[in-house]
């Protein structure tokens, strides 16, 4: 009988908590980075579009760097924060910021020296000088953004990790926001062209990292900037974690270098100009895959960390449903508009609209494939599972790209466009073949070792599970100290939580998601998650009880906290997705 998978209540309301958030930040982003394109083709047609596509590799290169240290420093905090080593984890979040801002202004002090080395590695000929001085003025201000585009990016992973999803999102997307209105004014009606766009660039990223300060600080949030306290220990292990995914960056500042160069030569500047209006696309297409990754990232991650791989797994479902949907709809979308796609970027003539609309259709071919490809990657990145995702990243970023890219180029005319279904289809058959067949699977907890149930909101229920839990403890030989202990537990915060936590008609609804893990050397880990309105069970003795129902048992739970708390290895509390998550062990 095949084993179906449903959705647990919890992991679809922390899904639908994170995604919506996160795909109208993905939205307004791709909005953003597209609006330097839209807004110069307009007003200065293919040399304007040409000036930003030779300036695009660079921004691979700051993704690479933003999104390794800030994705895999993210994962490697919300492991920490879901044991309880919140000391450690903010440590680990001081040496990450320490070391992407050194690297920042590196960036925007020796670019802005090499500027024009830089533009003509890059692509851009002196011989025309119009299109080259463009792409100078572009880069200067690029460079310039360097430490504050890596200081948005990362702490807005870190955000994500910290129960400051909305925040994250509003941040960015205000930041953005920013960013296409002055590109209007600055270009449309300044008339500054290319400088108007970088300058626009420049304050949006300001104005994001500035918000994500204020939110920080105005929320109640376990990240903070000062004092300073890095700890660099888990610095280049978390920058690993991340790159395995981000890697793609590097390689497709390779493509578009090649690209762009041979473009140029075979179509001149309305070939590097329809090459940008595809890129941006391919932006849109990756934001909004995007968006699903870092939904489910946290999520993963953190029950991965708990043990509680059937929801772990059930996610990845998720994931792959909602992205298959995505796909279809951005196929369909980019199939059907085309041409006016084209027209939006400033592409009237009728023979750069027939060019475009063909390369843009080509294209389109490849979203399926490519949005499942990213999405394992992202999936594996979230269980800490580095190279899978490498596999992934390299397949689609060069082994496969490079090959085909310089192939189709050889093979003239129009081919080239295919390069993108050809990649991402033998790259998703490669990869699963490699999964399927060939991959060493991540060594996991053993499942005897792990207990998992959910609780509704009725005391009854403690009797139903507290035999079970016994069971599972008498077949890891468990003391009969930490027997009781481990069972009193249980008992006395999931009954605070029915008793008190769940006030009302909450009861109704409520429910408690308790995973129990043998860690070995007789250690047991105990996570406990509800849904009720914020409340601690480890605070009880310090509550006002008289303000507590008589008849509720809050003095008994009181009670019961003070000796969990004394007799326990460890404990931690912390309002997390919109739940009250618990780590005890005994």
């Amino acid at each position: 009988m095949k084993k179906k998978h449903k959705v647990s209540t919890f992991t679809m309301q922390m899904f639908t908590r994170q995604y919506l958030p996160a795909l109208s930040s993905a939205l307004v982003l791709s909005v953003a980075d597209m609006a330097d394109a839209l807004v110069v083709g307009n007003r200065m047609g293919a040399t304007g579009l040409a000036a930003i596509a030779f300036a695009i590799p660079i921004f691979m290169i700051y993704n690479v760097i933003m999104h390794s240290f800030g994705l895999g420093g993210a994962v490697v905090f919300s492991q920490k924060m879901s044991s309880g080593q919140e000391e450690e984890a903010k440590r680990d979040f001081h040496g990450v910021l320490s070391t992407i801002l050194v690297l920042g202004i590196f960036f925007a002090v020796f670019g802005n020296i090499f500027v024009s080395l830089v533009a003509r590695f890059l692509g851009a000929r002196p011989d025309n000088p119009e299109l080259f001085a463009a792409t100078v003025i572009y880069l200067r201000l690029l460079f310039a953004a360097a430490p504050f585009f890596f200081f948005a990016y990362t702490v807005g992973y870190y955000m994500r990790n910290d129960d400051l999803f909305k925040e994250s999102s509003m941040a960015s997307q205000v930041g953005n926001g920013c960013d296409f209105a002055l590109n209007v004014i600055l270009v449309l009606f300044c008339g500054l062209g290319v400088m108007g766009a970088a300058l626009s660039t420049l304050i949006g990223v300001i104005v994001t990292s500035t918000l994500e300060i204020y939110f920080i600080y105005g929320k109640s949030s376990h990240l903070r900037f000062l004092p300073l306290t890095p700890r660099f220990r888990d610095v280049f292990a978390s920058y690993k974690t991340g790159f395995a995914s981000c890697i793609s960056y590097i390689y497709t500042f390779f493509f578009i270098w090649i690209g762009n160069n041979a473009l140029n030569r075979l179509a001149g500047e309305i070939g590097v100009a329809v090459f940008e209006v595809v890129q941006s696309l391919s932006y849109l297409m990756g934001y909004v895959f995007g968006a699903v990754s870092s939904a489910v990232q946290p999520i993963i991650s953190t029950y991965e960390a708990e043990c509680n791989y059937s929801e772990s797994d059930n996610t990845q479902i998720l994931t792959r449903r909602v992205g298959l949907i995505t796909a279809i709809l951005l196929t369909a979308l980019i199939m059907i508009f085309s041409g006016p796609i084209c027209i939006l970027f400033g592409l009237k003539d009728p023979e750069s609209i027939a060019y475009g609309t063909y390369a843009l259709r080509a294209f389109s071919l490849c979203t399926v494939f490519a949005g499942f490809n990213m999405l394992q990657a992202g999936t594996y990145t979230a269980k800490d599972d580095a190279f899978p995702a490498f596999v992934i990243s390299t397949l689609r970023g060069v082994v496969i790209l490079i090959p085909a890219t310089l192939i189709l180029i050889a093979v003239g005319g129009r081919a080239f466009w295919y390069t993108y279904f050809i990649t991402e289809f033998l790259s998703f058959v490669i990869s699963y073949i490699y999964y399927k067949f060939l991959m060493k699977k991540k060594k996991r907890q053993s499942p005897d070792s792990i207990f998992t149930t959910t609780l509704h909101g009725n005391i009854d229920e403690l009797g139903r599970v507290l035999p079970k839990v016994e069971v599972f403890l008498e077949a890891w030989e468990a003391a009969p100290k930490q027997m009781y202990y481990v069972q009193m537990t249980i008992e006395e915060v999931c009954s605070a939580i029915i008793n008190i936590g769940f006030k009302g008609s909450s009861r109704e609804n409520g429910l408690i998601q308790l995973t129990l893990v043998y860690k070995g050397e007789k250690e047991f880990s105990m996570h406990i998650r509800d849904n009720a309105l914020t409340f601690n069970p480890f605070e009880l003795d310090k509550k006002k009880l008289h303000d507590v129902d008589e008849d509720s048992g809050a003095d008994f739970n009181a009670l019961g906290m003070d000796v969990i708390k004394k007799k326990a290895k460890s404990f931690y509390y912390r309002r997390y997705q919109g739940f009250n998550t618990m780590v005890v062990k005994v």
